[in-house]
């Protein structure tokens, strides 16, 4: 399938009828939605089920689109496959739990994010987020007990300006 062209599954029925098969849940009926609708409730999807091993082949037969709609949808509006956007969102996740509990062990950290304790998810995180890891943990670390510190010390501001 090339890039600019919609699968058949995707060109059945108007704009409007693919629009109309968007329920309250984040399902997406026959009609699919529009491309912006799919990614929107594709990152949805991502986000409840990111730590779930099997959260991308599960993906498909939970919302109920079509998987050559969906890879178009996410290829359009994100310039990635769903699986790549999946990864994405582990490692965004990866990072987040990271920054509020940098001592709770990187393995743990990675493995809760749905990722595989591997030393390419460490690489991938770097190249991702442009610093590397020992470098990040060490700066987490330190700004939660610059946290940690001003919860203890109410006067921290005083401290700091000097006053």
């Amino acid at each position: 399938m090339s890039r600019s062209a919609v699968p058949r599954s995707a060109a059945r029925g108007s704009a409007d009828e693919r629009s109309a098969g968007v329920d309250p849940f984040g399902r997406l009926g026959e009609g699919c939605g529009t491309p912006i609708q799919i990614v929107a409730v594709g990152l949805r999807y991502f986000a409840q089920h990111f730590a779930e091993p099997g959260a991308l082949g599960e993906m498909v037969p939970s919302l109920g689109i079509p998987k050559d709609w969906l890879e178009f949808s996410f290829e359009q509006i994100r310039g990635m496959t769903p699986a790549e956007a999946l990864f994405e969102h582990r490692l965004n996740r990866l990072f987040a739990a990271l920054s509020a509990q940098p001592r709770q062990g990187l393995r743990r950290a990675i493995v809760a994010c749905g990722l595989s304790a591997s030393r390419n998810v460490v690489g991938q995180f770097e190249q991702a987020f442009g610093i590397e890891m020992s470098l990040f943990l060490l700066t987490c670390r330190r700004a939660a007990e610059d946290r940690q510190f001003g919860r203890r010390h109410p006067e921290q501001p005083a401290l700091i300006q000097g006053r």
